[in-house]
């Protein structure tokens, strides 16, 4: 049995935009329900995605789904605009959002009462398009245009909290989370296998 595909997230001040790293999935193979208790499934025919309790609640009915060869990105609008996620899901699963990493999969109940997949078709065709030019993209322009992108959705907040990380830290820490960065510098973080040194 092969595990569940891995997934990331982001938010802006309106939106959590969840993206399932599952390539070449049909729109119409793919079914996103959201429960009044905030559980989301997502399914590709009887094969579950993702599922989970969000963190807070959302518009259950104006989300959008959006599945491009490399993805299936969910955007959700929250219910309380401006008001910041700690994570993705009511358990604490993901942590702070930063730029997309892999957050393990938490276990959750079937949704109870499940609302019928709106599909908003203009928005879709827009971000299709969109998803077509990015995918062209490959290495660093690729994570670079990611990177505008979240800078793009961040609220002033997480704008400086990635610009004060990025620029302690020598470019080796990216955060989004200004309560924590705020605080302290930001020390240089290079990898494992490398050592940082001042010249």
């Amino acid at each position: 049995m092969t595990g569940r595909p891995r997934h990331d997230w982001f938010q802006s001040d309106s939106d959590v935009v969840l993206t399932i790293l599952k390539r070449n999935v049909p729109l119409d193979d793919c079914h996103v329900e959201i429960s009044n208790e905030n559980q989301i499934t997502v399914k590709q025919g009887d094969e579950i995605l993702f599922e989970g309790t969000l963190f807070s609640e959302v518009k259950n009915k104006d989300f959008t789904v959006q599945c491009t060869t490399a993805k299936i990105e969910i955007r959700l609008p929250k219910l309380v605009r401006h008001q910041r996620w700690n994570s993705l899901l009511s358990d604490g699963q993901g942590g702070a959002p930063t730029a997309p990493i892999a957050i393990p999969t938490p276990a959750a109940s079937t949704p109870s009462t499940a609302t019928t997949t709106k599909k908003n078709w203009d928005a879709i065709e827009k971000e299709a398009v969109k998803a077509e030019e990015d995918e062209k993209l490959e290495g660093d322009a690729a994570v670079n245009k990611m990177f505008q992108q979240i800078y793009a959705n961040a609220s002033d907040d997480v704008r400086r909290a990635m610009m004060k990380s990025y620029s302690e830290s020598n470019g080796t820490v990216l955060s989004t989370n200004w309560d924590e960065i705020s605080k302290k510098k930001t020390e240089t973080q290079p990898p494992a296998c490398m050592e940082y040194k001042k010249f």
